[in-house]
């Protein structure tokens, strides 16, 4: 790495140091950073090379952490997940890719997701609670049918 790109590899070492960032997030965030400095967008990709050879940034090792995260405290089904991917600039084929090698357990997430909500609707009306819990779900990213199998199992459990 040059001597005059240490600064510029500075402030990505820095960009990284608080969460797992895609590739195409550190380089936007580079980009921003040379509109107001002396450094070319050349030197942000030599950046972003040398910051991928030494594995800082890997968008596989970042659905695996998104993943981990959204299946383990900001519940989310599949869809709402992979649309988030997206949002973050990570290659379809990847995030394909990653979801037909790792299966996830969408009806154990939506009860989950439901877990304290439920707590409060079970008292509802029939129609009433199942509206809500939908609701709850679907913004969430649960396609209809996981949907309505964790409301049936939830209402089984009474």
């Amino acid at each position: 790495m040059e001597d005059d790109l240490l600064p510029l590899l500075n402030i990505a070492f820095f960009y990284l140091k608080f969460r797992p960032r895609t590739i195409k997030e550190t380089r936007e965030h580079l980009y921003k950073k040379v509109r107001t400095t002396h450094w070319s967008h050349v030197a942000v990709d030599k950046v972003i090379d040398h910051l991928i050879e030494l594995k800082f940034l890997d968008d596989k090792v970042f659905i695996d952490y998104l993943v981990r995260s959204r299946t383990g405290t900001k519940v989310k089904g599949t869809y709402a997940i992979k649309q988030e991917l997206y949002r973050f600039g990570v290659d379809r084929e990847l995030v394909e890719e990653y979801f037909s090698n790792n299966q996830i357990n969408e009806e154990e997430l939506a009860e989950k997701a439901l877990g304290r909500r439920w707590e409060i609707i079970k008292t509802l009306p029939k129609q009433k609670r199942f509206e809500k819990a939908t609701s709850c779900l679907r913004s969430r990213g649960f396609s209809f049918d996981i949907c309505k199998k964790t409301i049936e199992k939830l209402e089984n459990n009474k």
